[in-house]
């Protein structure tokens, strides 16, 4: 069995945005080892955020577009039974709840509310070069 992984919002976009990122290179690695889950929330989030107006002079509709088509390609939808508040930053709670239902073995992220809470519940949370380094 392939153990999973969450992607907080925030990585997501960084790799949308720098294809060369540690971002970038966390995503790649991630579908290349683990099983990528996203919730609805936590999709619907991708999809809102990515669609602002303030990337669309970095990614036009097409490549925001290509970008979701490739996410979704390689992820595993899950619906969440978990309620946590664990997250100081409200929004935040939903990766944690989906990682605690997967039994994420990482939630990497660049959310200072989250990586505070590194380790949580026996779950790692890092940011993407640490996940580079820990998962080399």
């Amino acid at each position: 069995m392939v153990d999973s992984i969450v992607f907080d919002t925030n990585v997501l976009i960084s790799a949308a945005l720098l294809p060369r990122s540690a971002s970038a290179q966390a995503l790649v690695r991630a579908v290349g080892l683990f099983e990528l889950c996203f919730s609805a929330s936590t999709w619907t989030e991708l999809q809102q955020v990515i669609a602002r107006p303030k990337f669309a002079r970095y990614l036009s509709d097409q490549a925001q577009h290509q970008f979701l088509q490739r996410v979704i390609s390689v992820s595993r939808f899950v619906t969440t039974q978990s309620v946590v508040k664990d997250c100081s930053d409200a929004i935040d709670n939903q990766f944690l709840e989906l990682a605690l239902d997967v039994q994420a073995r990482f939630v990497v992220s660049g959310d200072q509310h989250l990586l505070t809470l590194h380790p949580w519940r026996g779950i790692a949370i890092c940011r993407p070069a640490e996940f580079l380094r820990l998962s080399a």
